[in-house]
């Protein structure tokens, strides 16, 4: 839930992951009330910067939506269960906890 309206986290990713082919997973969660979405880039760290305004562009575009923060992670961050399904929360307890890593972190609050 994010102002009051329900989005499916699956659609937002889907959304994401099109944006650009060095995108290799993503994942968002909410967090007091601003939408996080961890991108796992795929390339060098030197092409994190130029996702942040694709992610966030994207978002506000096809979900009317404004992304809150913008984590750029390595590869194989985001958890995967063995049936395939992405831990969103595991990776929101990441989050939190300052354990990802990142290569890069924008807010936009």
């Amino acid at each position: 839930m994010l102002r009051g309206l329900r989005y499916h986290p699956i659609d937002i990713e889907n959304s994401i992951m099109r944006c650009n082919k060095k995108i290799a997973e993503c994942a968002v969660f909410n967090w007091t009330n601003h939408l996080v979405v961890v991108v796992e880039l795929d390339g060098d760290d030197s092409e994190a910067l130029d996702l942040v305004p694709l992610v966030t562009n994207i978002v506000l575009e096809d979900h009317h939506l404004i992304v809150g923060v913008v984590v750029i992670v390595d590869l194989r961050v985001v958890p995967i269960n063995s049936r395939g399904e992405k831990q969103r929360m595991h990776l929101k307890d990441r989050f939190l906890a300052d354990q990802l890593d990142p290569i890069y972190v924008a807010y936009n609050m």
